[in-house]
């Protein structure tokens, strides 16, 4: 039985399966950055009282099988990334030399912010969701999004905004099923995105 808990919830010592899980399922600049920022970034959303965010378990499988979460405040909550300068520095330097092309990824993407980005009171980003491949095709996506925005609502928040790659036509799909518009098509970096929007009652 798969059961949903709270990110705040979820035992510190699970924190690294969520990484990886992350990494194998979102391909993001995030998880081009590589598993220390993808630690670090749900370590972070982890004490955020603002971040909506739940994992899915399933409790006759070890491994996660699922996870959503999202910020009023995205940019914010990541360029908490930089708050322990001396880690920050040092994982700039690692990827100097392992992932230049991502180093020049976040340069690019620092350097040429889009508004597009910016939210208006009321609203909240879901900024990641992702599935296990184990544990696909269970629905569990739905039921993801589902319970994300009932939490949405249920915080007083009126709209949920997110961010899908246009070639990512099965969740684009997901998201129209939900009532989710697209407001707009951008691009960020190397990708290529529709901007969606779903009014909550």
């Amino acid at each position: 039985m798969t059961e949903l808990i709270p990110l705040a919830s979820l035992p510190a010592s699970r924190l690294p399966a969520l990484a990886n899980l992350h990494c194998a399922t979102m391909p993001t600049l995030l998880t081009e950055l590589g598993y220390p920022f993808v630690l670090r970034y749900y370590q972070i959303a982890q004490t955020d009282p603002s971040v909506i965010a739940f994992v899915a378990t399933h409790h006759s499988e070890d491994a996660l099988a699922g996870y959503c979460l999202g910020s009023p405040h995205p940019p914010a909550l990541t360029a908490r990334l930089r708050s322990s300068l001396p880690w920050f520095a040092g994982q700039l330097m690692r990827l100097s030399l392992t992932r230049p092309f991502a180093l020049c990824q976040l340069a690019q993407s620092v350097f040429s912010a889009s508004p597009v980005n910016a939210l208006r009171p009321g609203q909240i980003e879901l900024t990641y969701i992702g599935v296990a491949p184990h544990a696909r095709q269970r629905g569990l996506g739905k039921t993801l999004l589902t319970t994300f925005l009932e939490a949405s609502q249920n915080a007083g928040y009126t709209s949920v905004i997110l961010s899908v790659e246009t070639e990512n036509l099965p969740a684009l799909a997901l998201y129209q099923h939900f009532g989710f518009a697209i407001t707009q098509t951008f691009t960020e970096g190397r990708y290529h995105r529709h901007r969606m929007e779903r009014l909550l009652a």
